[in-house]
C-alpha cells in the first residue's frame, strides 16, 4: 500500500509540474511585441519587456499577462534581468515604440518586487541587453557602438571593453551573458562572431559564425545562440554550443523570428514577439514561449 501511495503521489507531482509549465505556451496583450525574457525565481513567471509600450509584464505558465513596470520615460523595453530582487531592463527608441525619444538609450533598475523604479541610468550607443555578475554590477551591450558598458551598484557607468570588431556599420555587439569561469560572452548580430570579453581584452571565440545572432543564454545543456533574419543574413533558429569546444551540440530551425530564451526549472524557453509584423509596419496582440 505504501508503495502503492508513493508511485500515486509522484505521478501527481510530475502530472501537476508539466501541467504548469506546457511545452507552448500563448499569451495575448495589447500590441506588447516583447523582445526580451527572463524567468522572475520568486513568482515562477516570465519577464517580458516590449518595443511598442516601453514596460516589462508578468507571463504565467498558462499564458496570463499582467504589467509590473509602467509609467517611465522607457520608449521601448529590451534585454531583462533580475538580481537579488532587482530588475534590469535595458531600454531606448529604435522607432518601434508609442511615444519618441530620438538617442534614447539607457539601463533602467526597479524594484522586482512592485515595479517601483530604482534609478535610470543613460548608457550611450543604443543599449539593447545586459548581464550581471555575482557581485551585482551590470553590463550592457551598445548595439550602435564597439563598448561593453559596466554599471556597478552605485550607478556608475564605465567603459569595460572597447574594440572596433564589436561595432561596425550595422548592429554590433547584441545579446549578452555572464559565464560562470569568469568572463562575458557577446554575440555580434551582424555577421555572428562570438566573443570572449574580460576587462579591457575582447577575444574571438572558436565558434562558428552565427548571423543574426540575438539572444544567448546559458544552460546545463550549453550556450543557447537565438538567430534571426530580422536584420542580417542569417536564420530564425535556435543554436546550442559546447562551451568547452564552442562547437555546434544542436541547430533547430524555428517557424517564427525569436529574438531570445530564459533558462527556466523546467526547460529553456524561446521568446517569439512577432517583432517581424511590427517591423512591417502592424501589431498584432499575440506572442508565445516555446520550449
Amino acid at each position: 500500500m505504501r508503495v502503492a501511495l508513493a508511485v500515486m503521489a509522484a505521478l501527481l507531482l510530475v502530472t501537476g509540474t508539466a501541467a504548469a509549465t506546457p511545452r507552448h505556451i500563448e499569451a495575448v496583450a495589447e500590441s506588447l511585441h516583447p523582445e526580451g525574457v527572463q524567468w522572475d525565481p520568486t513568482r515562477g513567471q516570465f519577464l517580458v519587456s516590449s518595443l511598442r509600450h516601453g514596460t516589462v509584464s508578468l507571463v504565467s505558465t498558462t499564458g496570463r499577462v499582467r504589467t509590473l513596470v509602467s509609467g517611465t520615460k522607457m520608449v521601448s523595453t529590451f534585454g531583462v534581468q533580475v538580481d537579488r530582487g532587482r530588475l534590469l531592463v535595458a531600454f531606448g527608441d529604435i522607432g518601434y515604440g508609442e511615444r519618441q525619444d530620438p538617442g534614447q538609450s539607457g539601463l533602467g533598475i526597479f524594484d522586482l518586487r512592485t515595479g517601483r523604479t530604482i534609478s535610470l541610468i543613460d548608457i550611450p550607443n543604443g543599449a539593447n541587453d545586459v548581464a550581471v555578475d555575482p557581485s551585482g554590477n551590470a553590463y550592457v551591450t551598445g548595439t550602435r557602438g564597439d563598448t561593453i558598458w559596466k554599471v556597478d551598484r552605485a550607478g556608475t557607468v564605465s567603459a569595460f571593453a572597447k574594440d572596433p570588431r564589436l561595432g561596425g556599420a550595422s548592429f554590433g555587439n547584441n545579446g549578452i551573458v555572464w559565464d560562470p569561469r569568469g568572463f562575458l560572452i557577446t554575440g555580434h548580430y551582424t555577421n555572428g562572431t562570438l566573443f570572449k570579453v574580460t576587462r579591457g581584452h575582447v577575444e574571438e571565440l572558436p565558434a562558428p559564425k552565427l548571423p543574426g545572432a540575438d539572444g544567448l543564454t546559458l544552460t546545463p545543456q550549453g550556450l543557447v545562440v537565438v538567430t534571426n533574419k530580422l536584420a542580417a543574413p542569417g536564420k530564425n533558429a535556435v543554436t546550442v554550443l559546447d562551451t568547452r569546444t564552442w562547437q555546434v551540440k544542436s541547430q533547430r530551425d524555428w517557424k517564427t523570428a525569436p529574438t531570445t530564451a530564459a533558462r527556466t526549472p523546467h526547460g529553456t524557453y524561446v521568446l517569439s514577439g512577432y517583432i517581424d509584423v511590427l517591423a512591417g509596419g502592424s501589431t498584432t496582440d499575440e506572442f508565445r514561449l516555446d520550449r
